[in-house]
């Protein structure tokens, strides 16, 4: 087995130091686009958290609908009728869904546009993470919901027809 020969390391280099560029607003200005700035990142996480919510309160719909459909030893025809509610409810809610994740762009849009009226040390620091990257977050988290919610309705089927055929 033959070894590498041994490379010298080079020190890092070391970046220019960093010139921050103030705003170029005026004070009444910057103080306005620092307060829709705060109001677009608090609607971003009302809008993320209304996301979750809405998954959570339609799983725990499907799960009473199953207990009800238990509770009663649902025939065919209510649980047809309980299945027509899960269709509709889980279509809606992945609807719901999209609406929210065009609201979270829009005010992503919002923050960028104020972000390039900032300094550039703000600039430089949003930078870190590209708008790539948070696309492909929201994204995927947005089909890991819908998922979440499809496969909710297909267990909601597979119990209803489970307790229509025992209960019928």
């Amino acid at each position: 087995m033959a070894l590498k020969p041994k490379t010298e390391k080079k020190p890092a280099a070391v970046d220019e130091p960093f010139h921050n560029e103030p705003s170029e607003l005026d004070d009444k200005s910057h103080a306005e686009v620092r307060m829709l700035y705060r109001e677009s990142t608090e609607t971003l996480r009302f809008v993320k958290n209304l996301q979750w919510k809405t998954v959570g309160s339609t799983l725990l719909t499907f799960f009473g609908l199953v207990f009800i459909a238990g509770f009663v030893d649902a025939n065919a025809g209510l649980a047809n009728k309980f299945m027509a509610i899960t269709l509709l409810l889980a279509t809606s809610v992945i609807f719901t869904l999209v609406i929210y994740q065009f609201w979270m762009h829009n005010e992503m849009r919002k923050i960028d546009r104020m972000g390039q009226q900032m300094s550039s040390l703000f600039k430089h620091i949003r930078a870190i993470k590209s708008s790539r990257e948070g696309n492909l977050h929201r994204y995927t988290l947005l089909i890991f919901m819908s998922v979440v919610v499809a496969l909710g309705a297909l267990v909601v089927h597979l119990a209803l027809a489970r307790i229509a055929l025992v209960g019928g």
